[in-house]
């Protein structure tokens, strides 16, 4: 079962997925880890999670990844009641540029 907290930091930076293997999503939401708090509650966000972010960001190199990591994350955020506010709110907070809106609605096959 997975961490709210992996979760959390995944939706927030809904940066990626459409179609990839568990292994790889576990590997993203591991990097979100740090993320778990924030993304539930609010609050400060740890250097170590905008460290995560970032990392995931510079991972992302094609549309591809970027909207499977997008689906990977959309799926768990959902799963386990990840804040949508504090998700969305993630990437600026960590001066990310994602280059699109981090919502549950957002269709990760449009990203590009």
């Amino acid at each position: 079962m997975l961490n709210v907290s992996k979760v959390v930091l995944v939706m927030a930076i809904c940066v990626f997925v459409a179609a990839f293997s568990a292994d790889d999503c576990q590997q993203v939401l591991t990097q979100l880890q740090p993320c778990r708090n924030y993304l539930k509650s609010g609050g400060s966000v740890p250097a170590n999670c905008c460290k995560g972010v970032a990392t995931l960001n510079k991972a992302a190199t094609t549309a591809t990844k970027k909207q499977q990591f997008c689906k990977c994350l959309q799926s768990e955020a959902k799963s386990l009641g990840v804040n949508s506010n504090y998700a969305s709110s993630l990437p600026q907070k960590c001066k990310v540029n994602v280059g699109y809106p981090i919502s549950y609605s957002v269709n990760c096959t449009r990203i590009h």
